[in-house]
């Protein structure tokens, strides 16, 4: 991605809405990139989790692990962010983020955002107004990530139609080796709820499961997926 790609998905974001774009960039200067393999798991616990992420490219999955028990929350594309509270507060318990598909992050620790602040007052309030804003709408962590099976399925392949899609006669193939319980894992679903989500996205026309898994109304399953893609 792009130095102006990157500012482009900076710009999505409410934190830094009003934001200038010289500050923007000295912001994104600050961030670290990190690198998650296919399955790789991030844990948000302690120092991991005192900071923002950004998913720059690829496909991540928020979930909250309690009483032995793991519950898939989300699913996050590029240009999606993973939680601005973080930034300012502890706000995990118990989550961790994980890769459904290879993904890069980008990372703004709290400790050196809260030093750049500190010199730039002027931006200090204007991401305080931000962040109020934010926290007007937010419920408890869990609360706001927690999408039904339908949205995260419909996110995950949404995602996955950017990095692998195939145009096709019928629509765009998904050019990636996929089984049933290869979604069941990324979603985070039960077998049979599964096929009952994929078998009502095929009742709507979005998917076409007869020979390859093929998206075939791109722009119905960006809607089913939400705001923000």
């Amino acid at each position: 991605m792009s130095a102006a790609e990157l500012m482009v998905m900076m710009r999505g974001l409410a934190l830094w809405h009003n934001v200038p774009d010289g500050e923007l960039g000295e912001i994104l200067d600050l961030m670290d990139q990190l690198e998650l393999s296919m399955g790789e798991r991030l844990d948000l616990q302690g120092e991991a989790g005192a900071a923002l992420y950004i998913v720059a490219e690829g496909i991540i999955k928020l979930v909250e692990e309690k009483k032995g028990w793991e519950t898939t929350l989300d699913i996050l594309t590029d240009g999606r962010c993973l939680e601005e509270l973080a930034l300012f507060a502890s706000v995990w318990d118990g989550h961790f983020a994980a890769a459904v598909y290879p993904a890069r992050l980008l990372k703004l620790e709290r400790a050196v955002f809260a030093q750049y602040l500190q010199s730039r007052p002027d931006i200090a309030w204007l991401i305080m107004e931000n962040l109020a804003a934010i926290a007007a709408r937010r419920n408890p962590v869990s609360e706001l990530y927690r999408q039904p099976l339908e949205t995260r399925l419909a996110r995950y392949l949404f995602g996955l139609s950017r990095l692998q899609g195939v145009i096709s006669p019928g629509g765009l193939i998904i050019d990636f080796p996929l089984q049933v319980s290869d979604i069941q894992r990324a979603i985070g679903a039960r077998e049979g709820d599964l096929v009952a989500a994929l078998r009502s996205l095929v009742a709507k026309d979005v998917l076409d499961l007869s020979e390859k898994l093929v998206v075939t109304n791109l722009e119905h399953l960006r809607s089913l997926a939400g705001a923000g893609l």
